[in-house]
Order: structure tokens, then sequence, then C-alpha cells
């Protein structure tokens, strides 16, 4: 059964991609199962192109979190937590420089490219735990953390700027935006859940996309995924690799391989038929691996 829902979902991606497709976007995950991404990739029999994983204010974990990925040719994608350790004034400030220094140096040093998506999801509410401060504050903010990794030489660090899906639809992510000059990727959060709010992949980043496009920045889907006990989420997989085929200025897809903070299950390795539509992603040839 798992053989021949992977070969379907193989089958019906296949039929967006050009035939002579080149590896045009890069597929990840956040592997929070038992093993990491050592494990997913052993259990996948593929290579998985972008290791996501979360970090606090103080990067105490960088380190253990890149250099698997530096011996295993991965793109670490560190997610830099600011709540609750600081806010959007006290970085714009200065006050936070130190810490910021650190980072960047210890980042470059690294040697490899790694996208740093800093204080992701900033346009959260006032009271949410990752709130930070204004759209004006986490602006300065934003500029000024970018403006210190180039100060430090750590260009081999690639900004990747991230508010949540729907607050594009709303006109609320556009009003964090710090500029084209201090971004390089234009990114997105967002979930399909079951009943009412069952959304398509397209549906759910399509105005994150276009925006990405008005600006002219390459579109990076950092967080998303479709619960792993519904019947539908492998063709819903299978979809988003026909979506971004088709939408060129995709260039990074990152799976959120865990249960969230809220108890939905988007595990892959639990689900055959999930998991086999997740690794057909890897086997299409429009996807870096």
């Amino acid at each position: 059964m798992l053989r021949r829902t992977l070969i379907a979902a193989v089958a019906l991606a296949a039929l967006a991609a050009p035939a002579t497709a080149a590896a045009n976007a890069r597929v990840g995950a956040f592997p929070n199962e038992t093993g990491g991404i050592t494990t997913l990739e052993q259990k996948l029999g593929e290579h998985v192109s972008i290791d996501h994983s979360y970090v606090p204010w103080d990067f105490s974990s960088w380190s253990k979190r890149v250099a698997p990925d530096i011996t295993a040719g991965r793109t670490p994608l560190l997610s830099w937590s600011a709540a609750p350790k600081t806010t959007a004034a006290a970085i714009a400030s200065g006050s936070q420089d130190a810490t910021i220094d650190a980072a960047a140096k210890a980042l470059k040093a690294a040697g490899i490219t790694i996208y740093l998506r800093p204080f992701y999801e900033f346009d959260q509410p006032q009271g949410h735990p990752r709130y930070i401060g204004t759209a004006t504050q986490v602006i300065a903010a934003w500029q000024h953390l970018y403006t210190r990794f180039q100060t430090d030489g750590a260009t081999n660090v690639k900004f990747v700027w991230c508010p949540m899906a729907f607050d594009y639809t709303k006109g609320v992510a556009q009003t964090f935006w710090p500029g084209v000059n201090y971004v390089d990727y234009v990114a997105a959060d967002g979930y399909n859940f079951p009943g009412a709010k069952w959304r398509a992949f397209g549906t759910i980043f399509a105005d994150a996309y276009a925006f990405s496009v008005k600006v002219g920045r390459p579109f990076f889907i950092a967080e998303t995924a479709s619960p792993a006990n519904d019947p539908r989420t492998p063709s819903w997989i299978s979809g988003a690799a026909q979506w971004a085929q088709a939408n060129t200025n995709v260039a990074a897809v990152v799976y959120f391989d865990s249960v969230s903070p809220k108890g939905y299950d988007f595990r892959l390795t639990p689900n055959a038929s999930v998991f086999g539509a997740y690794k057909s992603w890897l086997q299409l040839p429009y996807f870096a691996s």
C-alpha cells in the first residue's frame, strides 16, 4: 500500500514539472522526533536539504545544531527567538549588541551558508509569547540586527524575514517590512488544519508569495504542515509540490515534523502515506536534495 501511495504521489506531482526541470527549490524539515534529522534521513533514504531548529536569544545551543549539518552537507535554518529575553526596543537601542556580535562572529566562522530567521512571527499580537514590540520597533530592531551582522562580516548568513501567512492577507505583515536592503528571503509560516479550517497549500501562501514577488525577494516557506491523521494530507502534500513548481519564486519549503504547542500532530513518520508523500518531494528533480 505504501509503495502504491508513494508512486501515485510522485506521478501526481510530476505532472506539473517541466520535462527538463532543474533543481529550483529546496526541501527541509523541523524533525522534532526521536533521532532528529539523522534518523529522518535514514528512514527516508534521502538527503534533506535544510535542517530547521530553534535557538534562544543567548544563542547557547547553536553549535550542537549547526555542526552536524556542516558534516552532512545540510544547510541550517536557525529560528532565533528574541522573546522573552529581550524586546525590539532593546535590540534597536544597541543594548543587545554583545549578544548579536557573538552570534554573528560564530556563524561567520561556521564557513557555510546559514539561513537565520530572527524573532520569527514578530507580527504576533501584544500579549502573545513571541510579541517583542510594535511594527515600528520591530523594523528598527531588524535593521539594527542586519547591519551588525554585515559589519561583523557574517555575509554567509542569509536573513529570512518571516511573518505569519494569514497576516499578509490582512495587510498586517506588510507593516513590518524593513526594506529590501535588509532581507534576503521573504517568508511565511502557514498550516493546514482539520474541519472547516482545511485549506489548499496555495490558498494558504498565495498572498505571502505575491508580496515576495512584488518586493523582488525569493519566497521561503519556513513552517508548514497538515494533520498527520487526516487521509487527505498525502494529497495535500503532493499538491504543495505542484504549487511550488508552478510558482517559481519559491526557494524553499520546510515541513514542521512535530506535534505543535497546541497539540496538533504534524509528524511525518507515524503515518506511512504522509511519510511517502513527503519523500516524493525529495525524489522530484525540481527540488534540490
